[in-house]
């Protein structure tokens, strides 16, 4: 079986950029090819991320299609860096899509949760406080929450696996809501495609994982995310996935409180212990 193409961030970005101006402006794919003298193909894999799109070819399509200067800069800045294995956002609310595209491209997400619950997994009401109490500029809260809010629709979907791991810690906190989240926790552990596995805090070795997560094709790593309050790391190097890949297996061979699948929940001690 082939290995899965490994598709750069910045590639990634400015191959969704093109799609979305397209597509905005009602032209289909061969006429675009056509005006700007390309076979469709090669236009069909620039958009796809197959192919990294030339910097001169960015800029002539962006030119074709009319996109607001803003636009065009935002996009030929990251046309420069399409071929960089790494990338790290630091401000574009613009790059929020990015976790959606590589989940799409995913067939089994794997998270790391540390000390917070992981937000595929948070309700509403739990987001919008942990959103609050965060260090972050108004436009990129917004395309927090609503990049949160179009995952979890494909999370209930079920056209993909996830895999949440999450140390017993991050169970407690946000007073009120609380009991509401492990609730919430219970529920969407019952979905088929969903695992959620609670490990002891007290293992000194995990202090040693930060929160990550893992984007795989099948048995591959094709992506990692690194999220902080104030900027999102993308890594697709060969070398870090394949070290994160170990960590996301070494944890998962860790043992557990408690999976919860197949109608299995956290004891009634945790509710009770629950701040």
């Amino acid at each position: 079986m082939p290995k899965p193409i490994i598709r750069p961030p910045a590639t990634v970005a400015v191959s969704s950029s093109l799609r979305d101006a397209r597509k905005r402006r009602g032209i289909g794919l061969r006429r675009l090819a056509e005006k700007i003298g390309v076979h469709p193909a090669v236009l069909s894999a620039w958009e796809l991320g197959n192919r990294v799109a030339p910097e001169t070819a960015v800029a002539w399509i962006l030119g074709y299609l009319r996109v607001e200067p803003a636009e065009y800069d935002r996009v030929m800045a990251l046309a420069r860096h399409a071929g960089d294995a790494n990338l790290v956002d630091q401000s574009d609310p613009q790059l929020g899509h990015l976790l959606w595209t590589y989940e799409q491209l995913s067939s089994r997400v794997v998270e790391w949760a540390p000390s917070c619950i992981p937000e595929l997994l948070q309700t509403r009401a739990y987001a919008e406080r942990a959103v609050d109490k965060a260090v972050m500029q108004d436009d990129r809260r917004d395309m927090d929450l609503l990049s949160r809010q179009v995952r979890q629709q494909a999370l209930n979907d079920g056209n993909r696996r996830y895999v949440f791991v999450i140390a017993d810690q991050a169970l407690h906190g946000m007073d009120d809501l609380n009991s509401e989240q492990i609730e919430h926790l219970r529920a969407v552990a019952q979905l088929k495609h969903v695992t959620v596995r609670l490990l002891p805090s007290t293992q000194t070795a995990l202090k040693s994982f930060g929160a990550f997560t893992l984007f795989e094709d099948r048995t591959d790593p094709i992506a990692v995310v690194l999220r902080h309050h104030h900027c999102n790391t993308y890594l697709t190097d060969r070398k870090v996935l394949s070290r994160y890949h170990d960590t996301s297996k070494t944890l998962l061979r860790r043992p557990s409180n408690e999976s919860w699948t197949a109608g299995i929940f956290p004891p009634p001690t945790l509710l009770r212990e629950a701040p």
